[in-house]
């Protein structure tokens, strides 16, 4: 048994509490949002009205956190009082940002790595965490998460490493959402049903046809834009992969287009929805070129 905090109960961390709690580990979760502490309650975690008092006395912290500058609000603030723990950040940030956070929490003696979850939120047990930072830390990590969190947890390098990997992974899920919104758009103009398209190429073995294809298709055909990762969430981390390749000076026209696909699609009131809402741009300019 391990003593860990969760801090961020949302989408991503309020299963990672609530599986940790059923596997037998003693969790303490927070989270500013009253209504999500109650619904990780509800599931059986402890929580606690304040990070501080979730982080006394554990062993190790997970954080689920939305954006980079949380994360960092986090290493200045609460978790520069959880000396001795290991800091499993599973949050989708910069690799600048994680490095930064890492500093921070050196002087404090406390390990940080940036391990983001590659796989979807109901997948969790399932999910795979490229984490960067030192071994030793990687190894109590898996220990933990290893099983009721993720299938494997993967060393792959000094911190910054897991950030840059989940990022240009997410790039790939824009680039794949965006084509296959504008493929179903010109399936439908040029008179072949979508439904007809998706339901031929899903399951025929053909080389372009991903997991992601089979599971947005028919949600796209459907009309169905419920949530299973925002538009908006996609949106921000394609940003942070268009930043790394600026960053590193590296040729990135895909990601450049992605995020202006992304961001229009966004403008038009469709960033709470699916991924698969970006579809509404294609139709909307469609439109507008008749």
């Amino acid at each position: 048994m391990t003593r860990t905090a969760v801090l961020g109960l949302g989408t991503m961390g309020g299963k990672v509490a609530q599986a940790l709690t059923e596997a037998g580990h003693e969790v303490s979760g927070f989270d500013p949002v009253a209504a999500t502490r109650e619904t990780a309650q509800t599931a059986g975690v402890t929580t606690c009205d304040s990070a501080e008092k979730a982080l006394n006395g554990a062993e190790v912290v997970i954080l689920s956190l939305p954006r980079p500058e949380h994360v960092l609000a986090a290493a200045e603030g609460p978790l520069a009082t959880a000396a001795g723990s290991v800091v499993a950040d599973l949050s989708t940030i910069d690799p600048g940002s994680a490095r930064r956070a890492a500093g921070l929490l050196e002087g404090h003696g406390v390990q940080y790595l940036d391990a983001p979850v590659l796989g979807r939120p109901d997948k969790i047990g399932a999910w795979t965490l490229p984490a960067g930072g030192p071994a030793e830390a990687v190894e109590t990590i898996r220990r933990l998460l290893q099983g009721p969190v993720a299938k494997s947890v993967l060393h792959v390098g000094d911190v910054g490493a897991g950030s840059a990997i989940k990022v240009l992974n997410n790039l790939m899920f824009g680039a794949i959402n965006a084509v296959t919104a504008e493929v179903l758009n010109a399936s439908a103009a040029s008179g072949v049903d979508p439904e007809v398209f998706v339901r031929t190429v899903a399951d025929s073995g053909a080389a372009t046809v991903s997991n992601l294809f089979r599971e947005i298709g028919p949600k796209i055909v459907a009309g169905d834009y419920s949530p299973a990762f925002t538009l908006d969430l996609l949106t921000k981390d394609n940003k942070l992969a268009l930043d790394l390749a600026q960053q590193a000076c590296a040729y990135a026209p895909v990601a450049e287009l992605v995020d202006s696909l992304n961001s229009a699609a966004v403008d038009l009131g469709h960033g709470a929805s699916d991924t698969g809402a970006v579809t509404e741009l294609y139709r909307s300019r469609s439109s507008e070129d008749r």
